[in-house]
C-alpha cells in the first residue's frame, strides 16, 4: 500500500466459513512467529505488525479477529474496508458476492481470502474461490485498482501448480498476473492499467528482496 500512492485504500473481502476456527492458529502462534522471524517470511522485519499479530490471538471469533485488522491499519494511516464480513457458504455464492457488489471500492487493493484458494479441477466447496467469481470482481475493478488473491499450495510442484494458474488467469482477466510467494502460500495479483502492473510489479519485487523467504514473478 505504501509503495503504491496510487491506491487509496485496502478492501479486505474475507470469505470466512463455518470451519474456519482460531484455537489451532492460538496455540501455535508464538512457534509460528519466531520461525517467521528466523527463516525471513514476510512482514517479520515489522517489530509493530508482529505485536500485534500476537495480542490477535487472544481473539476467538473469526468476525471480531478480522474487524480488528482495523485498527493496525489505521494505525498505519491506511483506510481500509471490509466488505460483507459474513459466513461465506458454497449455497449462497451468489448472495455473497452481490452484497460485495453493493458498495464495491475505487483505487483500491481489493484482497479475496478463501480458505484454500482458488476452484480445483472438480468438487470446489465453501473453501475455494470459483474462477467466474474472479472475473466478476476483475469486470468491477477500476483501472486504478489491484486484484489480489491468497492459494494455499497443494501438494504439486510449485513452479508447475503457479504456471498453470497464472495462464488460466491470464485467459481470465486479459492481464499478466503477477505472484509473490514464501513456497507455502502465494498471491496472485491482477491489475488492469499497464502502468498500475508495471508500478505493482517493481512493488512486489523490492518487497521480496526485503525478506528471504520470499520470491515475485510475472
Amino acid at each position: 500500500m505504501k509503495s503504491m500512492p496510487g491506491i487509496t485504500g485496502f478492501t479486505f473481502i474475507p470469505l470466512l466459513t463455518e470451519s474456519n476456527g482460531k484455537p489451532d492458529l492460538e496455540s501455535g502462534t508464538k512457534k509460528d512467529m519466531a520461525k517467521a522471524v528466523k527463516t525471513g517470511k514476510a512482514g517479520s522485519q515489522n517489530g509493530n505488525l508482529l505485536q500485534h499479530i500476537s495480542r490477535l490471538q487472544e481473539i476467538n471469533s473469526d468476525l471480531e479477529y478480522v474487524q480488528s485488522l482495523h485498527s493496525y491499519f489505521k494505525k498505519e494511516n491506511i483506510l481500509m474496508d471490509i466488505l460483507h464480513p459474513h459466513t461465506f457458504t458454497h449455497k449462497e455464492r451468489e448472495i455473497y458476492f452481490n452484497n460485495v457488489f453493493v458498495n464495491f471500492p475505487k483505487k483500491s487493493l481489493v484482497f479475496l481470502d478463501p480458505d484454500i484458494g482458488l476452484e480445483p479441477e472438480s468438487k470446489p466447496d465453501q473453501r475455494h474461490l470459483l474462477f467466474d467469481e474472479v472475473k466478476m470482481i476483475y469486470d468491477h475493478l477500476d483501472a486504478g485498482s489491484v486484484l489480489m488473491i491468497y492459494q494455499h499450495f497443494p501438494r504439486k510442484v510449485h513452479d508447475d501448480y503457479i504456471r498453470q494458474r497464472c495462464t488460466q488467469l491470464s485467459e481470465l482477466t486479459g492481464s499478466s498476473p503477477l505472484t509473490i510467494t514464501d513456497n507455502e502460500i502465494i498471491f496472485f495479483l491482477c491489475a488492469k492499467s499497464p502502468n498500475t502492473h508495471d508500478r505493482l510489479e517493481t512493488a512486489l519485487e523490492n518487497y521480496a528482496n526485503s525478506y528471504p523467504a520470499l520470491s515475485s514473478r510475472t
